[in-house]
């Protein structure tokens, strides 16, 4: 709440991603990944893009159904993705999780997994 009274949201910002100049909601992909067979959970996030500072790079994080795990592929889900959504908006990287993180609502924690990768990208020395 600032000091008149008004809340100001502070982090939906990062429901949306900036691909080299562009915006791509990550909610939008979400919405076609949950459409694809044998996902359970899926979450996009942006996380930046080492070789262009101040741009993202998407990834998105799937949980498979029971009856998937270990029979969906990266290649699969990013070539579906292409069909569906504009270049930009296709993950760069996907990534195959038994659980993905949950907020106390039950919602999936996006900006838990955005930290952790930039915590990973950092440990590898790919970010500064």
């Amino acid at each position: 709440m600032d000091e008149n009274g008004y809340f100001v949201l502070t982090d939906r910002i990062k429901d949306m991603a900036n691909i080299s100049g562009y915006k791509v909601y990550t909610t939008e992909v979400d919405d076609v990944l949950f459409k694809y067979p044998g996902v359970a959970m899926a979450a996009v996030v942006g996380i930046p893009d080492p070789e262009r500072p101040g741009s993202e790079r998407i990834k998105a994080f799937i949980k498979p159904t029971e009856e998937y795990k270990g029979k969906l592929s990266a290649d699969e889900i990013i070539a579906y993705c292409k069909e569906k959504l504009p270049a930009i908006a296709v993950p760069k990287y996907v990534e195959f999780r038994d659980e993905l993180p949950l907020t106390v609502t039950e919602k999936i924690f996006k900006r838990a997994l955005r930290e952790e990768e930039i915590k990973k990208m950092k440990e590898q020395g790919v970010l500064e």
